[in-house]
């Protein structure tokens, strides 16, 4: 089997994170995602400027499943920016299996 880098030449493309302080913040606002009473609880505020714990969220999903949880999202919260969805699928992944192993979640940065 030939290498990738041999058959693709100039297509391939190697992954790169992009550094936390390159992250441009979604004008659209900004969610939180917490586990709460056996459930991934994701608070949807559309502003930023709104504060955690001040204000109250302008949505909030449940759900037990990251792939119900993004499509509901992707649904009821149009057009952030693709790496907003992007980000929020790596992150319900990650809560997701916290739920499942009964392990503590801590939501990380961009």
């Amino acid at each position: 089997m030939p290498e990738v880098k041999d058959t693709l030449d100039n297509n391939v493309i190697k992954a790169k994170k992009t550094p936390q302080k390159r992250v441009k913040l979604d004008p659209k606002g900004f969610f939180t995602i917490n586990l709460e009473n056996q459930e991934m609880v994701v608070e949807y505020y559309n502003d930023l400027n709104k504060k955690v714990g001040l204000d109250k969220p302008d949505k909030i999903f449940l759900g037990k499943k990251a792939d119900a949880l993004c499509d509901t999202i992707v649904k009821h919260v149009p057009g952030l920016l693709p790496e907003h969805y992007a980000y929020l699928g790596r992150e319900l992944q990650k809560a997701e299996y916290a739920l499942k192993e009964n392990k503590k979640y801590v939501q990380g940065g961009c």
